[in-house]
C-alpha cells in the first residue's frame, strides 16, 4: 500500500512538471499575452497638408484608426498624440504636444485632433525627437506611429533622429505611414521605419478600420493562445475553420469580461473578416447556443440575439454586407456539442461560425 501510495506521489509530481510551465506558457495570465504597453501617435498637421486634400486623408485615416483601436486596446494601452507641424514664427526645434501618453481615451483622442491646418514647415526631426523624450520617460515597450507626407522643410535628417531615438531606447519601435506619394517622403519614411525596427506602409492601402485593427493585431498584441492557435480559457479550438465567439452569462455583447475570451472572440472576428474579404463570393452562417438554463424559448431568443449581435458586428465594424450573413438560433448548446457534451456553460454560450465558400 505504501509503494502504491508512492508510486502515484510521483505520477503527481512528473506532471506537475510537465505541465505547470505549459500553462504559464500559454498566456494564462492575460498581462503576458500583450506585445505593446505604449503607443504615440505622431502626425504631420504642416503646410504640406493643405495640398491636394491630404490633411482630410489624415482626418479619414484617424477616424478609421479611433474605430479600430478600442476593439484592440480594451483600455490596456497608453496612448499618446503629437503633431510636427509648426505655425508659423515657431523654430524648427518645437513641436506642440496635443495629448500626453495615457491610458487609452477614445473621445479625448479623437477631441485632439485640430480642426484648421494653420501651420507652416514641417519640422518631422523635431516631431520625431519630442515623441522620443515622451515615450523615454514611459515603461515597457512602446511604439511610435508617424503618419503624414514625410517631408522635412527644416534642414534636418529624420532617419538620423530615429536612429538615435531607438539607440537611446532599445524597446522602441518606429512605424510609418505615408500620405500621398512624395517621393522625398517615401525616402524619409522607408528610412526611418528601417532604423526603427518597423514597417513602412501608404495610408492608401487601410480604407476601413477593420485594417487599421489587423495591422494592430499583428504589431501590438500577442494572442494569449501563443502561435499555436489554441484557444485560452479551457476552450478547446476547432480543428477547422474558425473558433466560436463566446458569452457571458445572460449577456449577447461579443466583448466578454474574461480577457482571454475577449482576446480570442476578436482574434476569430478578424480572421473572419479577412477571410470574407479575401472571398467576395462566400458567405458566412452564424449559428447561436444558449447554456440551457431557463425555458425553451428563452434559450431560443438569447442564441438568436447572440448569432445577430456577431452579424452586427462584422456588418459595422468590418463593413461586410448583410447580404452575405445568414443567421441561426440553435437553443441549448450542449445539444450541438459531439455526443451531446461540452466542457462547461462557457462554451455552449456560444455563435459558431460555417463558411462557405
Amino acid at each position: 500500500m505504501r509503494d502504491a501510495r508512492r508510486f502515484f506521489s510521483r505520477i503527481i509530481i512528473i506532471i506537475s512538471l510537465i505541465f505547470i510551465p505549459l500553462f504559464l506558457e500559454t498566456g494564462a495570465f492575460c498581462d503576458d499575452c500583450r506585445k505593446v504597453l505604449n503607443i504615440l501617435v505622431l502626425f504631420d498637421a504642416s503646410g504640406f497638408m493643405k495640398e491636394k486634400d491630404h490633411y482630410q486623408i489624415l482626418l479619414r485615416q484617424m477616424d478609421f484608426f479611433s474605430k479600430a483601436i478600442p476593439l484592440t486596446a480594451d483600455g490596456f494601452f497608453n496612448i499618446g498624440l503629437r503633431h510636427y507641424g509648426l505655425k508659423v514664427g515657431m523654430s524648427c526645434n518645437s513641436t506642440e504636444s496635443i495629448l500626453a501618453v495615457q491610458p487609452w481615451d477614445p473621445e479625448r483622442f479623437i477631441n485632439s485632433f485640430p480642426k484648421t491646418v494653420s501651420y507652416g514647415t514641417s519640422a518631422l526631426s523635431a516631431g520625431l525627437r519630442a515623441a522620443g523624450d515622451e515615450i523615454a520617460s514611459a515603461n515597457g515597450k512602446s511604439i511610435i506611429l508617424v503618419i503624414g507626407g514625410g517631408m522635412d522643410s527644416c534642414k534636418a535628417d529624420p532617419i538620423k533622429t530615429a536612429e538615435q531615438i531607438c539607440r537611446n531606447n532599445p524597446d522602441v519601435e518606429i512605424h510609418t505611414f505615408q500620405i500621398g506619394n512624395s517621393q522625398e517622403g517615401v525616402y524619409f519614411l522607408k528610412g526611418i521605419a528601417q532604423v526603427g525596427k518597423g514597417e513602412y506602409h501608404n495610408v492608401a492601402e487601410f480604407n476601413s478600420p477593420a485594417g487599421w485593427h489587423a495591422w494592430m493585431l499583428k504589431y501590438w498584441v500577442k494572442p494569449c493562445a501563443g502561435e499555436s492557435g489554441a484557444v485560452p480559457g479551457g476552450v478547446v479550438a476547432a480543428p477547422k475553420g474558425f473558433n466560436p465567439i463566446l458569452f457571458d452569462f445572460n449577456s449577447f455583447s461579443v466583448a466578454s469580461k474574461n480577457p482571454a475570451i475577449n482576446s480570442a472572440n476578436r482574434e476569430s472576428l478578424d480572421a473572419l473578416a479577412m477571410a470574407l474579404r479575401q472571398n467576395p463570393n462566400s458567405r458566412v452562417t452564424l449559428k447561436g447556443y444558449s447554456d440551457g438554463r431557463g425555458k425553451p424559448e428563452q434559450n431560443l431568443a438569447i442564441a438568436r440575439k447572440r448569432a445577430d449581435s456577431v452579424a452586427q458586428f462584422l456588418i459595422t465594424v468590418f463593413r461586410i454586407p448583410r447580404s452575405r450573413i445568414s443567421v441561426q438560433a440553435v437553443g441549448p448548446g450542449h445539444m450541438g456539442a459531439p455526443g451531446g457534451r461540452i466542457q462547461d456553460d462557457s462554451t455552449a454560450r456560444r455563435v459558431e461560425i460555417e463558411l462557405n465558400q
